[in-house]
């Protein structure tokens, strides 16, 4: 009997599971730093990604339209966007299709943007439709006496514009690891055309004016200009991006048929969700007195809705959310 009982010992011993059996046992160094490791993890916050966060690990609260600004091809995500002050303003319609609009200027210049973007293996392509008018702008620069705009003896006709523009961008240095898969750089090229007509006479002149002046064909009705342009925007951090663009315009203006406007900004984020850009903004064209101006310029944007989920980045397929 009692070699019976201590057989059944041995065996009920020798089926505790190897963790149980380091009660009576001394640990090795590795296996308490192991069990170190994994109380701390077990005390992180959880995701619906990971439920136990690997040590180390900060989150990342940065969006798909941090990086991917509305001047570039990406269209961000449904049911997401942003509301900005001098940028456009616009609002995820599908994955690839986003209204815009430049809230502040509608007052002066009505303007409504659609643009659908496409997904290819190294590029994001997108085309870019706008509709505008410049008529209750002019009118009221007519009736506040600025003459570099309309003189006061003409009449200004309704005025309708329309806007083509294919956009190309290019991401480097993805990190898909800390950063969400989003780039450090994304290179932008587009070209676009502008056209505008009205409804009766039109006898309005080109405008004299820094950044006006390089659009007058359109914002006049009297015809149609081109504008190229080149872009580079930056992350520095995950809550600092850097900005920079250089656009050139050919159509018929005041004096020159050539134009030329440089601008770079430095957004930085006051919160989760909003952010304030500063920078400058600057012209070269035969307008007004002077050949050149510059003016420093500034941006608040707010972020609102949902970001990329982190296991389809940004060539995932379908995009998902």
């Amino acid at each position: 009997m009692k070699h019976i009982l201590f057989l059944i010992t041995v065996i009920f011993i020798l089926s505790i599971p190897t963790e149980a059996q380091g009660i009576f046992s001394k640990k090795t160094p590795t296996q308490k730093a192991a069990d170190k490791n994994r109380k701390q993890t077990k005390k992180s916050k959880s995701t619906p990604f990971n439920t136990e966060l690997p040590i180390g690990y900060r989150p990342d609260y940065g969006r798909n339209d941090f990086i991917w600004s509305s001047e570039t091809a990406y269209t961000g995500v449904k049911k997401s966007g942003n509301i900005s002050i001098t940028t456009p303003s616009r609002y995820g319609i599908k994955n690839d299709i986003e209204l815009a609009t430049l809230l502040p200027f509608n007052y002066f210049v009505p303007n409504l943007m659609l643009k659908k973007s496409y997904i290819t293996k190294n590029f994001v392509l997108a085309q870019r439709h706008a509709i505008y008018t410049s008529t209750p702008g002019l009118k009221w620069a007519q009736k506040n006496g600025y003459e570099t705009f309309t003189s006061a003896e003409i009449k200004v006709p309704s005025i309708m514009a329309i806007r083509n523009e294919f956009i190309a961008s290019y991401p480097i240095g993805a990190d898909p690891i800390c950063s969400n898969g989003q780039p450090f750089i994304v290179l932008t090229g587009a070209v676009a055309i502008d056209a505008g007509f009205t409804l009766g006479e039109n006898n309005l002149t080109p405008i004299d004016e820094h950044f006006f002046g390089s659009r007058s064909p359109s914002l006049t009705g009297r015809g149609a200009h081109l504008s190229t342009r080149l872009r580079i925007d930056g992350r520095l951090t995950n809550f600092m991006y850097i900005q920079g663009d250089i656009k050139f315009f050919f159509g018929k203006f005041c004096n020159k048929n050539f134009a030329i406007e440089q601008h770079t900004g430095l957004q930085t984020f006051l919160a989760r969700n909003t952010s304030f850009t500063v920078g400058y903004t600057a012209s070269y064209g035969y307008f007004g007195r002077n050949n050149f101006l510059i003016l420093p310029n500034a941006d608040f944007t707010y972020y609102f809705g949902t970001r990329l989920k982190r296991d389809t980045g940004l060539f995932g397929k379908g995009r998902k959310m």
